[in-house]
């Protein structure tokens, strides 16, 4: 096998091990996205596992799935109370960080990783179920309902994804970004780019101090803000959150939600979105590429929103 690393000399393609982990079961890997947290990775030096968290492809019998990129231990006490997200493990079993990703030709996966894909959804568009999950879950913990008013802030993958979860939910949605391109994609996905204020629930997407401020802004009092981009570094909370009383909602992966699998959820909605894949993904490059590939999705003048790197 083939994945692709972070060395000392840049991004490269790398022979993977020759013996499989343990237990585990292989994947064909059909497509895999670079995740902005990747870029984080990268930018920190040279890494020890094969890259990559967003992926799908076939069982050695055919089975076509997405990759659950998180092997939940199912032991520890946050695991057996059904919040898998907070799993005190997970930070070992992670594909792509801790443990050989999908940015390769194959993948060996815990089976129980290998989620099994709903009919109709194209093989190669299902490398967004991790991101949708990561959007889904940040909108089951904020309890966005059918016909709630709620404001996306960022329009990257997640918050894309976000707008289109919570549009499949019945929410009314508006999303304010700074790009004409990605604002664009939220309104093919159902969003309306005029934003108000008052908002019952803000989906933060984009991570920054100035989303956080914004957030702060336009919620209304008593009002919730979900965290579902990464802070890559630490923010402030100013005078306004603390006068409104806000309700501060982190989010990190996915788990369960009333019993659902959000995970399988998630790829439920991406074959109900067709539109998805073409608002988000705007690149995509072959293994052998994969440094062209991460030079694109860092540079903010290349117009990407989502790379794939298609084996």
């Amino acid at each position: 096998m083939r994945g692709v690393k972070m060395t000392a000399d840049g991004i490269a393609v790398v022979p993977g091990p020759e013996v499989p982990p343990e237990g585990t079961v292989r994947v064909e890997v059909v497509s895999s996205g670079i995740c902005g947290s990747d870029l984080h990775m990268v930018s920190l030096g040279p890494s020890w596992a094969i890259l990559g968290h967003e992926f799908c492809g076939r069982l050695d019998d055919g089975t076509p799935v997405a990759v659950l990129p998180v092997a939940h231990c199912g032991s520890c006490d946050r695991c057996r109370a059904g919040a898998e997200a907070q799993c005190r493990n997970a930070l070992g079993a992670m594909y792509g960080v801790s443990l050989d990703g999908g940015l390769a030709d194959e993948a060996w996966v815990a089976p129980q990783c290998a989620k099994p894909l709903p009919a109709g959804l194209a093989l190669d568009h299902a490398h967004l179920v991790e991101p949708l999950a990561v959007a889904l879950h940040g909108i089951h913990l904020a309890g966005v309902e059918s016909g709630m008013r709620v404001l996306v802030l960022g329009a990257g993958p997640v918050g894309l994804c976000t707008v289109a979860a919570a549009r499949h939910l019945g929410a009314d949605v508006d999303l304010e970004a700074h790009r004409p391109d990605r604002l664009a994609a939220g309104e093919r996905l159902g969003a309306s780019v005029v934003v108000g204020g008052d908002y019952e629930v803000v989906l933060d997407a984009a991570g920054t101090q100035s989303s956080l401020d914004r957030a702060t802004e336009l919620v209304r009092p008593g009002g919730r803000i979900a965290i579902l981009g990464t802070y890559w570094e630490p923010v402030a909370l100013g005078m306004a959150f603390q006068m409104k009383e806000v309700t501060i909602i982190p989010s990190f992966t996915y788990g369960h939600h009333h019993g659902t699998d959000e995970f399988v959820a998630a790829a439920d909605i991406l074959a109900a979105t067709p539109d998805l894949v073409d608002a988000v993904v705007t690149h995509r490059f072959g293994l052998d590429e994969a440094a062209e590939a991460f030079r694109v999705a860092a540079d903010r003048n290349a117009g990407a929103i989502k790379v794939a790197v298609l084996p």
